[in-house]
């Protein structure tokens, strides 16, 4: 097989061909493409400027953009203040906990209680 092939092939479509991606390494259709990888061409050393040229294009308009992103934030940093919540926490209002002597009071009631009842249904009963 002598083609390498990205996902699936599109149906052939009347008036259109497959595009089809060929390896560049020796040994594979050298003799079809004209071209080896360990000897390089004018042609090879054009693309190879080419895409240095657009490497240092693409990292010049990052450069550009993370610019116009800082100063984007800058100014919305000082025309809405309020939305930076994170930089003031809010703070919650404190409840006043219930003193725990109450809640076991009420514990040790209610246990008496029902231990009462059953005394007094089992002496009904029993009596």
């Amino acid at each position: 097989m002598s083609e390498q092939f990205l996902g699936s092939l599109p149906k052939p479509r009347p008036g259109r061909e497959a595009v089809l991606i060929e390896p560049l390494a020796e040994g594979f259709d050298a003799q079809e493409t004209g071209r080896t990888a360990a000897a390089p061409t004018a042609a090879t050393a054009a693309e190879i400027e080419d895409a240095r040229a657009l490497k240092r294009a693409a990292s010049e308009q990052l450069a550009r953009d993370l610019a116009d992103i800082e100063r984007a934030t800058a100014a919305l940093r000082q025309a809405e203040p309020a939305l930076q919540s994170w930089s003031q926490p809010v703070t919650a209002a404190v409840h006043t906990p219930r003193p725990l002597w109450v809640l076991m009071g009420v514990l040790w009631l209610s246990a008496a209680v029902v231990t009462v009842g059953a005394a007094v249904a089992i002496v009904a009963l029993a009596g």
